[in-house]
């Protein structure tokens, strides 16, 4: 009885983690309205795009997530959107804590104007940690990933970098939604910067544009769209309204929209908006409910992960399924909701 016993155990156990090692999940941790969002191929390769703050707390509670939720020993590739202390700040304690094997950015600048103070002490860890070695990445790379046989094809595709962006295709027609567009001053920060990502499984498409700005955000569906029609939409610059140019939510026209903010840092109602009218939206999810806004202008509560200001640093977690026609997003401990790939 016993030896029967262990061996149903065993055969759970591996079948439950090849149903997992042949998923495609992204985590959306709970960085405090800085960013980190951690994406696990079928065959366990691991992106981590941005590591959040200084400090011990983000990048503890990066690690938390890589290896107990995940099941993770290193993250495989850290990719750096741009030079604001929280998007790489965590670096240096996050690698003391775990292996980091590839480190990936925009470049790294000689100097940085815009935190004079903190960028040559952040810059200098960040080289520690691996940094030196980093690879430069431009519009229209794409990051070599490793394949699951027999899975749809994982693809992971730059559209931004350095206030470039990804070439329009020969003969693509112009979008007429770009008309709509409504300029804005130019951006002078390192945000109209950012790296730009669109990862693809099979038919499946999660957009993530860092923090990304109006005017650049333009640039990516004028005059022709670059990017499609996506599933999952990461709203860029934490859901800040100086970003998520209504042009480019109306041109990809996401089903979901996850935003990775702060209890009293993103999520504008602005942009809570316009998503709201985008047609063919199901759901928005919030890593964090925004204190400074009403309950109509959050999502609703079984969305949010995080309810108050001290909370449990619960995480948004998607998970797409093998054949990458169906897909499900959890908020913290509340029950997931399936969708199916556009």
């Amino acid at each position: 009885m016993l030896k029967h016993t262990l061996a149903s155990l065993v055969f759970v156990l591996l079948l439950t983690s090849s149903t997992i090692a042949s998923e495609l999940r992204i985590f959306f941790v709970d960085v405090e309205g800085g960013a980190a969002t951690l994406i696990v191929t079928p065959a366990g390769e691991s992106l981590l795009i941005d590591c959040g703050n200084p400090g011990k707390r983000d990048a503890e509670r990066i690690h938390k997530v890589a290896t107990e939720k995940a099941g993770l020993k290193a993250i495989d590739h850290l990719f750096i959107t741009h030079w604001h202390l929280d998007h790489y700040g965590g670096a240096e304690r996050l690698r003391a804590l775990m292996p980091i094997h590839h480190f990936w950015d925009r470049g790294i600048p000689e100097s940085f104007p815009e935190d004079a103070k903190n960028f040559p002490m952040l810059i200098e860890a960040y080289k520690a940690a691996g940094g030196d070695k980093s690879k430069t990445l431009k519009a229209g790379d794409e990051v070599p990933l490793k394949q699951l046989e027999g899975a749809p094809k994982v693809k992971l595709s730059i559209l931004s970098a350095s206030g470039q962006v990804v070439k329009d295709k020969p003969g693509a027609p112009e979008n007429p939604i770009a008309k709509q567009h409504q300029p804005r001053p130019e951006d002078p920060s390192d945000n109209a910067k950012s790296l730009g990502f669109l990862l693809q499984f099979g038919d499946w498409k999660f957009l993530d544009l860092g923090d990304l700005t109006w005017n650049v955000e333009y640039k990516l569906v004028h005059p022709t769209d670059k990017i499609g029609k996506i599933d999952v939409y990461q709203t860029t610059h934490h859901g800040l309204e100086i970003s998520n140019n209504p042009v480019v939510i109306n041109t990809v026209e996401p089903r979901v929209a996850i935003f990775n903010n702060g209890s009293k840092k993103g999520c504008h109602p602005q942009v809570t908006g316009t998503l709201r009218r985008v047609p063919g939206l199901e759901a928005i999810f919030q890593v964090h409910r925004n204190v400074n806004a009403g309950p109509g202008e959050n999502t609703e509560p079984s969305f949010i992960a995080n309810e108050g200001e001290d909370c449990s640093a619960e995480t948004v977690v998607v998970r797409v399924g093998k054949d990458a026609k169906t897909y499900s997003v959890q908020a913290g401990k509340n029950k997931a909701k399936d969708f199916k790939t556009r």
